[in-house]
């Protein structure tokens, strides 16, 4: 809660040099599209935003906290966000966004999009949080003053896996991906192969099949006899 009680002692002060004495208003944008298949669309992030403004409209009773999901039909996944965002986020900010009186934030799981957020945020000077995405050099605060994310990725995640595994012992791992899962498991079956430190020690198979074709069976078996030779032969 300590980034909450920064807003809030930003909203102070703001009030005061407005002079007005109307309750201090937070309002918090959320652009994104819905997907259930896809870790970082509404569909997952929306529950977690309502639960999110109960907590602290209890905890902090004196601010007025508001909410409000942006959906266009423009965006579809995280390609067409990405496409999208800057025109259609500036079309809310220069028509329906509150006055100087209320403190926005932008609030939003973070795909493809999230530099291009960073971008308006940094040029209205208004606070950026993501919880998936994040930009690269994040902590360059010339380039992205406004940002700040609470994803737990970071650059050096593959280190971290390396570490795990060796911490357990584990020198051969067997990564079966299936391509009709989520576009976070698409991601992590990319890039951790080719990411793993060259000197982990450990030997890193991957394999994959579509779950959703009717020859799955098919698919499985050989790679579960190359399982077999990799993982448990000598």
């Amino acid at each position: 809660m300590n980034l909450v009680a920064r807003l809030l002692r930003i909203l102070v002060v703001t009030q005061l040099l407005l002079g007005t004495g109307a309750l201090p208003r937070v309002h918090i944008i959320s652009p994104g599209f819905f997907s259930k298949s896809d870790a970082p669309s509404l569909t997952h992030f929306e529950p977690a935003l309502e639960t999110g403004l109960e907590t602290v409209r209890k905890k902090y009773p004196h601010t007025n906290w508001t909410g409000e999901i942006l959906h266009q039909t423009s965006f579809i996944d995280c390609f067409s966000l990405r496409d999208n965002i800057q025109v259609e986020l500036s079309k809310w900010y220069y028509t329906k966004a509150s006055g100087e009186d209320v403190l926005t934030v932008i609030i939003a799981p973070g795909c493809f999009e999230s530099r291009y957020l960073s971008q308006l945020a940094a040029g209205w000077d208004t606070l950026l949080i993501t919880s998936i995405d994040y930009t690269e050099n994040i902590a360059d605060r010339d380039v992205f003053p406004s940002y700040v994310t609470t994803s737990p990725f970071s650059p050096a995640y593959q280190i971290v896996y390396c570490a795990l595994l060796n911490k357990l012992n584990w020198t051969k791992v067997y990564l079966l991906y299936d391509t009709n899962s989520g576009s976070f498991n698409a991601f992590q079956a990319q890039l951790l192969p080719v990411r793993i430190p060259a000197n982990c020690a450990v030997q890193l198979t991957r394999q994959q099949f579509t779950s959703s074709f009717s020859n799955v069976s098919e698919q499985l078996q050989p790679i579960l006899r190359d399982f077999n030779l990799k993982s448990r032969g000598n």
